[in-house]
């Protein structure tokens, strides 16, 4: 069972990974124009890390940063108290507030927010969550959001090299095997199924 906690923390872990190999903005802070996230390449880079460090700050899933410290036990020794203190000091900085729109605002809330518009940003969208996020705390929030979504990724990647060395994996996973092709109808045609996979081919 804590194997497969570690598993399923570790294959949610490498899509953050991917993320922060993508190229970084130059600075934290994304440009804003009219509304509109301008920089191409952060504006990837969160989207792509919002939904899994979103799933290992939720101690309800399978990916979540919490149980797999659990799954982790006492074999990581020096490191994994590390980490645990790591991981501690960020939960403490989340159940801290900001003020923020008139108010003391959770950072824990702020980032929920700050992932939700990531991951859903499209700037063709009428209804942006972005736009929700900035109309309700300001810009400000995003710059709050984006530090902690990088912290937050840098304290799972630690977790992610002591459950790679407890399950015996390279620290870069290779990529997942290609689904293969559902089989092939029996009601089909096999003249439909010839001209399907010549669609393919070309």
């Amino acid at each position: 069972m804590s194997d497969e906690v570690l598993r399923s923390f570790r294959r949610n872990a490498v899509h953050v990974r991917q993320a922060l190999a993508l190229p970084a903005s130059g600075s934290v802070r994304v440009n804003v124009d009219g509304g509109y996230l301008q920089d191409a390449d952060a504006i990837e880079r969160y989207k792509r890390m919002s939904i899994p460090v979103r799933r290992a700050l939720n101690s309800t899933d399978r990916a979540s940063f919490s149980q797999a410290l659990v799954a982790l036990g006492q074999s990581g020794g020096a490191d994994l108290a590390r980490v645990t203190t790591e991981w501690t000091a960020l939960q403490h900085e989340l159940d801290g507030t900001v003020g923020l729109g008139g108010g003391k605002v959770p950072r824990r809330q702020i980032l929920a927010g700050w992932l939700e518009a990531a991951a859903f940003y499209d700037k063709l969208d009428r209804d942006r969550a972005y736009d929700r996020l900035v109309d309700q705390w300001g810009k400000a929030a995003e710059n709050i959001g984006v530090q902690l979504t990088e912290e937050a990724a840098r304290v799972i990647l630690l977790l992610d090299e002591l459950a790679a060395s407890a399950l015996g994996e390279p620290l870069i996973l290779p990529p997942p095997a290609k689904t293969p092709p559902p089989p092939p109808d029996p009601k089909e045609s096999i003249w439909k199924r010839m001209f399907k996979r010549r669609e393919t081919i070309d």
